[in-house]
């Protein structure tokens, strides 16, 4: 099933942000002929973001033009809709991804879900350690976020690739009547900001939208920053580009394949694929009993709750080695190389892969000669020791033969 068609944008409406008082919020507003809806403070990045409701006649374009007169408004955009990507035998898919053999083990650590509210009464999930908080939500469970928590850590006899972890559900989404589920900006900036709060090792992202989002944008970046793995889907359209965040450089982007490494037929497609897991066909948990589900949103599932066994998201805090390490171990598929239907290839994570991620450090360190920490990693302190040690050497010898020479 393909990405709904939905509107770009909350019509009536306008974001604001700004580092100033709640007096000065009030003040902008009342300048900019708009009224108030909400002030919500983003506090993992010190900003107020304001949702206002234009008023009739007004346009999108021209209050923004008036909010971003006012000196003390750092930008002003649209309130941004997004929706879920996707659709509504495990160990055979998972087989694909070299962890059918590690599903006998609890994972630690934790994951984020941004998606809608989950069935945390659905006997799949019985006693998984879930904990859930809303967002512009109605507080009815769903399918799509049930399915994605199932996958990730079900306890029942499907088990998530990282059952044992704790699920933080950040629900942000609420059905439609069109079989689509929609958030809006607003509200997914605070989910974002709960995530930096709570920094978990992992982020499991399954929405998207055709437009970029410069708040989204922002709080993404300080969950980069903040050492969490973000994971997110690439889209479900029909071909069409990949969706916003997937192709921000701060995630890893992720298509879905069948049971026979085929591509999804709906998969977005696009030079920012990182990797492809399977995400066709799952059998999946959903409020009520359980359902076929397809989407590169159960793909991303499959990918972020794997990724706890890697030491760059579960100890060193390094997204930028994981997206390195995940996609040098991909299989390649489809054309040689890396390629805009798969990426690098075939999500691989077997007890190979995860021992060497965990002994070899240098694989998960950047190569700028810092560690993730910020500092001077022990390497590149050997390194420079060792340089300064030759360099002594090489003058000693030197001047050893000017004084035989003399």
């Amino acid at each position: 099933m393909t990405d709904q068609e939905i509107p770009d944008f909350v019509a009536g409406q306008v974001l604001y942000f700004s580092e100033s008082s709640a007096a000065r919020v009030a003040e902008i507003a009342a300048a900019a002929d708009v009224t108030i809806i909400e002030t919500v403070l983003l506090d993992q990045i010190g900003v107020s973001m304001v949702t206002a409701r234009l008023k009739p006649g007004d346009t999108l374009h021209a209050a923004t033009a008036r909010l971003e007169t006012e000196k003390d408004v750092l930008w002003a955009q649209p309130n941004h809709y997004f929706q879920l990507l996707g659709q509504n035998s495990r160990s055979r898919g998972l087989a694909l991804h070299g962890i059918d053999r590690l599903d006998n083990t609890d994972q630690s650590g934790s994951i984020v879900m941004i998606d809608s509210l989950v069935d945390i009464s659905n006997a799949a999930l019985a006693g998984a350690k879930i904990t859930q908080k809303g967002f512009g939500t109605s507080g009815t469970p769903d399918a799509h976020g049930t399915a994605i928590a199932e996958l990730l850590v079900g306890t029942g006899d499907y088990a998530g690739v990282a059952r044992g972890a704790k699920l933080i559900s950040l629900a942000a989404f609420e059905p439609t009547k069109k079989r689509t589920w929609l958030s809006q900006t607003r509200y997914l900036a605070q989910a974002l900001n709960e995530a930096s709060r709570l920094r978990p090792n992992v982020a499991n992202l399954s929405f998207g939208a055709n437009n970029s989002d410069k708040i989204l944008t922002r709080m993404l970046n300080k969950l980069e920053s903040r050492g969490i793995c973000v994971v997110s889907a690439a889209g479900n359209g029909n071909g069409g580009k990949v969706l916003f965040p997937a192709r921000l450089n701060t995630t890893l982007a992720v298509t879905a394949i069948d049971g026979r490494k085929r591509a999804y037929r709906y998969a977005s497609k696009g030079p920012e694929i990182n990797v492809a897991a399977w995400g066709v066909d799952l059998n999946a948990a959903v409020p009520g009993g359980r359902r076929s589900v397809s989407g590169t949103s159960f793909a991303t599932a499959i990918v972020s709750g794997s990724l706890l066994g890697l030491d760059a998201c579960s100890g060193a805090f390094n997204p930028k080695a994981m997206r390195k390490f995940t996609m040098q171990h991909a299989q390649d598929l489809g054309t040689k190389g890396h390629d805009e239907i798969f990426g690098a290839g075939l999500f691989r994570l077997s007890e190979g892969s995860i021992d060497e991620a965990r002994s070899d450090k240098e694989s998960l360190v950047e190569t700028d000669g810092k560690d993730d920490t910020g500092g001077y990693g022990l390497a590149a302190i050997v390194g420079a020791g060792l340089v300064i040690l030759s360099g002594l050497l090489f003058f000693f010898l030197i001047g050893r033969r000017r004084r035989k020479r003399a």
